[in-house]
């Protein structure tokens, strides 16, 4: 092998092509449940908190995976990005972290796993004074953090959509499935479903 055969991957790449280092080892099924099951857990233990917030979860057709807590202790500064500008979040959203934490806590190191994972991705959040949403896909940004009228006055918001192109039908089913719901609810006391993608007849939480 030469120095021409060796491809140098994007992080969300290297995330795609070895799930397996991120989410264990198992197939699309069980992946898909761990990413989901992750990634609650991350939104619960914003800010390295010793307790867990509350999140609720709501399921659309789709799937589409919608989570609320109550956190709003965003940061909004602005950092250098590779000559642009961008806001501590969206650069978190692109950003693999390892050993020091990262200074924006509510999807922690996992926020660019998850975001390498969905085809969308909708965060809403707030400071307790500024409302502002972003929207990312597959690694990368689709509208970079912004003020919104529309984004919870307290707390936080997540919307996301597990990639197709990465899960297949039976996966994305089964992430919903009542045998994993089921077992969120008995790992997580502080998680409450108020809502399963079978109940609905319309709306779009996008």
């Amino acid at each position: 092998m030469t120095s021409m055969h060796i491809k140098v991957l994007l992080v969300h790449e290297s995330i795609r092509a070895r799930p397996d280092m991120y989410l264990g080892a198992g197939d699309s099924n069980r992946q898909a449940a761990v990413l989901l099951r992750q990634t609650i857990e991350s939104v619960a233990t914003a800010g390295n908190r010793s307790d867990r917030m509350p999140v609720a979860l709501r399921i659309w057709p789709g799937p589409v995976f919608e989570l609320s807590c109550p956190w709003e202790n965003a940061s909004f500064e602005r950092v250098d990005y590779r000559g642009s500008s961008l806001s501590v979040i969206d650069r978190q959203m692109m950003t693999l972290f390892a050993g020091s934490s990262p200074s924006w806590g509510l999807l922690g190191a996992h926020g660019l796993i998850l975001n390498a994972l969905s085809s969308r991705l909708f965060l809403q959040t707030s400071n307790g004074e500024i409302r502002r949403e972003a929207m990312y896909s597959r690694g990368g940004i689709i509208s970079p953090m912004q003020d919104s009228s529309k984004a919870p006055a307290n707390g936080s918001r997540i919307v996301f959509e597990l990639d197709p192109l990465f899960f297949d039908e039976e996966a994305r089913a089964h992430s919903h499935s009542e045998s994993v719901i089921g077992e969120l609810l008995s790992l997580f006391p502080w998680l409450t479903v108020s809502q399963r993608a079978a109940e609905v007849s319309a709306g779009d939480p996008w």
